[in-house]
């Protein structure tokens, strides 16, 4: 193995996921900003030589987001990781992870892929419409008589772009975008420097008995099924694609297990609840990623930031506009859905545009639209079934 270019560039690809949320959850929830970042990294070693795959780590996104939203404090969060990390070990040991795997059918899962590029496009185009800097105007270019945020406007030039370094990578790719993203946040005096360095400190504690039960009803019902639905049954689906003969320790079971303990470093020590996803695998594949050494760089660069600038958290984490981390995204949802799209049957195709319609309408949960488009597939091949004993009788 080598540290070539693609592989650097493929390192860097899934950060439009992990540093938006990241940054959130430290500036919103007030988790510690050194021990995100470190257990992240840390994951990220472990996990790509264990599974020898550029493994991505990306946040718990519903858990994320609902957090947010409700200015949920870091014991809740850190009782959600505790939780999710419990019910995962539960599942795999028991050998029910294998057998929900086992009974989800490739078009049903391609089907929930679809729906993750839907989230993902949805997501990189609420970045992209976002301003470039909060002390300067929204910049906008004129298509036609309508006036376009210019990132967003730009994107099209900008996923050409990418396209054609990963093709060619004369520089890696996604380094190319965070590299624009630094010039264009100097420019704009996003960076306010700061002289304090050094890690923030971590304390180990357990969440108390309250913060429990508002994670059970809050986060634990939402992520949980979208956890099982991505980050385990479609991400054994597309390592399996992308790396056919590399892909046998990526198992339901082990998936499971891996996610569990990430997520106790995130609940014990005030970390960044995390899990691997099939949108973040295609992330790191597209761009160029084959091996571990890809993650294994970003590991290594994610620790050092930790404790290097764990105290500067803020300044370093918003320096680069939250468009360009949009930019990155949305490539990403777009390589995903065309995994979503390769099936073997074009009449799979209905079961795959129904999950993706689903998703649609149920605001991006995965899981509705997953156990929806199950229960038509199932109904379906039973009428199947039934069909010719109805013609013989």
């Amino acid at each position: 193995m080598k540290l070539t270019r693609p592989e650097i560039s493929g390192a860097f690809a899934d950060l439009g996921v992990l540093i938006p949320l990241e940054a959130a959850l430290i500036a919103v929830n007030g988790l510690n900003p050194t021990s995100t970042l470190l257990g992240v990294g840390i994951v990220y070693i472990a996990a790509g030589w264990y599974f020898r795959l550029p493994m991505p780590v990306q946040p718990l996104k519903a858990l994320a987001a609902i957090a947010i939203a409700r200015e949920l404090s870091p014991d809740v969060i850190a009782a959600g990781a505790l939780l999710m990390s419990l019910s995962l070990v539960v599942l795999a040991v028991s050998g029910a992870m294998d057998r929900v795997y086992a009974v989800i059918p490739i078009p049903v899962v391609r089907g929930i892929q679809l729906g993750l590029a839907y989230v993902l496009i949805r997501g990189a185009f609420n970045m992209l419409e976002k301003p470039l800097s909060p002390s300067v105007p929204q910049m906008t270019l004129s298509v036609g008589e309508v006036a376009v945020p210019v990132m967003l406007a730009l994107a099209p030039l900008f996923l050409l772009g990418i396209a054609l370094l990963v093709k060619k990578p004369i520089v890696p790719a996604s380094l190319a975008v965070l590299a624009a993203g630094i010039a264009v946040g100097l420019y704009l005096g996003r960076w306010h420097g700061t002289s304090v360095l050094g890690p923030a400190p971590i304390t180990p504690s357990v969440p108390g008995i309250g913060a429990f039960g508002t994670a059970a009803a809050v986060l634990l019902t939402a992520q949980l099924p979208l956890t099982i639905a991505n980050s385990v049954i479609a991400t054994t689906d597309a390592a399996r694609m992308y790396f056919p003969d590399q892909a046998h320790r990526v198992t339901p079971r082990r998936l499971s297990l891996s996610i569990a303990l990430s997520n106790l470093w995130a609940g014990l020590f005030g970390g960044l609840p995390s899990c691997h996803g099939s949108g973040g695998l295609t992330a790191h594949y597209k761009m160029g990623a084959r091996s571990p050494l890809a993650t294994t760089l970003l590991g290594v660069i994610l620790i050092a930031l930790a404790i290097l600038f764990g105290s500067a958290a803020q300044s370093v984490r918003t320096l680069v506009p939250l468009p360009f981390f949009g930019v990155l995204l949305l490539f990403v949802g777009v390589q995903h859905a065309a995994l979503a799209l390769n099936v073997e049957r074009r009449s799979d195709l209905g079961y795959v545009a129904l999950a993706g319609v689903m998703a649609v309408l149920f605001d991006g949960n995965l899981a509705y639209a997953g156990a929806l488009t199950l229960c038509v597939y199932w109904a379906l091949q039973g009428l199947q079934r039934l069909a010719p004993t109805a013609r013989a009788a």
